[in-house]
């Protein structure tokens, strides 16, 4: 008896379309087929109909109501079709020509679509069966890995209940046989304790509720859509891609609209498509000598070319820079396309231009970091302080002031007592103050890296300092911007976005 498939098997294609990370490609383009199959009628391919679909899906995605909404009511009612048109959105949105030599992970669009989907998803999942599938995406999130004697031979989760003793809501029933510390929730604390634990026990099953399950599917299902992307993409020909950009273009358009009416934070995240040309032109000026270019000085476009063949970085992503200036003509027109960059001057001399690169700015006021007490001139991080007075920090607040004082200059070199001891002094002003607890706290934050690195520094648009930031718009300052980081802060920033996972 042949195996069910995607193709014609609605739980199947349920099962595939929730847990891809399980499957290969094989399962995957199965998904698709079902999707693509809904655009066949009679035998004859609809690709108009398609067409319109996807171009309807993408834009919806521009919309938050319709993103929130779907979270509650489908907005595509088959797992299939909703697979097709969100992965091909997304195609042709990284096809824009804006988007050509930006990663994915910084393309806000891209996220829209992806929340859209992954709502869209969560709502289908409620309301299809009986909560079978929903126990086979817990044997995924909650299962423990396999011990001597092989995984564990029955279900990781035995059913999804209300437990009137452990009061209202629903819990998933988990065997501790089978069960992972995964399964052990707890309520959100203060830093250094350990808040209430929410998972229960009772007839040697843990019982787990069930918000953990859809906080921890979410983040699975962001993960996984990037898979059904990547397989949709290798799926397609060459021609199929052309047919598709060529024939899209509602998401286009939309996109252009807002780029025309300087809505740029509607289409990246967080990041500037032309900071990277002008820090790496910035690197070549300094590299070369004087004679040659000067920050801060006019420059032709072929002098300006010239440092930049003579400039030999090491990082990946500005020999990508350098190698997309293939001539002085290449980078007066990058130059040109990019005259609003705070720290890029063009005049007209004679019939030529001529550019000033000069020292960053980053478009904000610089703030002189003598001491760490400097720091709360910044209005977000003074608003901080106001609020230590009342109350003793949650974890957040301790990690995003001791992440920025591990990168001021004057600590660069030092030892960490040096720095747990200054970080202390401060500290010692509020009344809820502890020598011992805080001490372990800031040895605890220093000795968090990421493979090795240092943790970058919170920026403005971080949801953690949002909490206290007056508005960007009101603020004469920037966190990247106004203090005094090191170039290495910055060339880690910029690896990360080079290097990183794609959304």
């Amino acid at each position: 008896m042949s195996q069910s498939t995607p193709v014609e098997d609605e739980r199947a294609a349920y099962r595939v379309a929730t847990l891809p990370l399980e499957y290969g490609t094989t399962r995957i383009n199965q998904l698709f087929t079902r999707g693509y199959n809904r655009y066949i009628v009679d035998g004859e391919d609809q690709p108009e109909d398609l067409l319109n679909n996807l171009e309807r899906f993408g834009t919806a995605a521009f919309k938050e109501d319709i993103r929130t909404n779907a979270a509650e009511e489908p907005f595509v009612d088959e797992p299939g079709t909703l697979a097709v048109l969100a992965t091909l959105s997304a195609i042709c949105v990284k096809a824009h020509p804006k988007f050509e030599h930006a990663p994915p992970r910084k393309v806000q669009v891209l996220y829209d679509i992806r929340e859209l989907y992954v709502n869209n998803l969560a709502s289908l999942l409620r309301e299809f069966g009986d909560g079978s599938l929903q126990q086979d995406i817990a044997e995924v999130l909650y299962a423990k890995g396999p011990g001597e004697d092989g995984p564990h031979p029955g279900r990781v989760c035995t059913g999804i209940k209300e437990v009137p003793e452990f009061g209202e809501g629903l819990y998933l029933e988990i065997p501790m046989a089978a069960a992972s510390r995964d399964c052990l929730v707890h309520a959100d604390t203060e830093p250094g304790e350990t808040g209430e634990l929410l998972t229960r026990i009772k007839d040697n099953c843990l019982y787990v509720p069930v918000g953990d399950f859809d906080t921890k599917y979410r983040q699975y299902a962001r993960r996984a859509f990037k898979k059904l992307l990547r397989v949709q993409e290798e799926n397609l020909s060459e021609d199929q891609l052309t047919w598709l950009t060529t024939n899209e273009s509602a998401i286009t358009e939309r996109i252009d609209r807002f780029i025309e009416t300087g809505h740029h934070e509607r289409i990246w995240r967080d990041w500037n498509p032309g900071e990277r040309t002008i820090r790496v032109l910035r690197d070549a000026i300094r590299d070369a000598p004087d004679e040659v270019t000067t920050l801060g000085a006019f420059h032709s476009a072929k002098e300006l070319f010239e440092a930049v063949e003579a400039y030999d970085p090491e990082a990946d992503w500005k020999r990508d820079v350098c190698n997309r200036i293939s001539s002085p003509r290449s980078l007066g027109n990058l130059l040109a396309s990019q005259r609003d960059h705070r720290n890029l001057t063009i005049r007209q001399h004679g019939n030529t231009n001529h550019y000033r690169i000069q020292e960053s700015s980053r478009g904000v006021q610089p703030l002189d970091v003598e001491s760490i007490e400097d720091l709360f001139e910044l209005p977000c991080m003074a608003n901080m302080a106001e609020r230590l007075y009342e109350k003793k920090p949650v974890r957040k607040d301790l990690y995003s002031f001791a992440r920025m004082v591990m990168w001021l200059p004057q600590y660069q070199d030092s030892d960490l007592d040096t720095i747990v001891g200054d970080l202390k002094g401060v500290f010692s002003r509020w009344s809820w103050y502890d020598e011992q607890v805080t001490d372990y706290q800031i040895r605890y934050e220093f000795s968090n890296t990421i493979d090795g690195d240092t943790p970058l520094p919170m920026n403005c648009d971080n949801d953690d300092m949002q909490r206290y930031c007056i508005g960007q718009d009101q603020c004469p300052y920037s966190i990247w911007g106004s203090l005094p980081f090191p170039d290495e802060m910055y060339d880690q920033l910029d690896e990360a976005e080079s290097t990183g996972e794609e959304f």
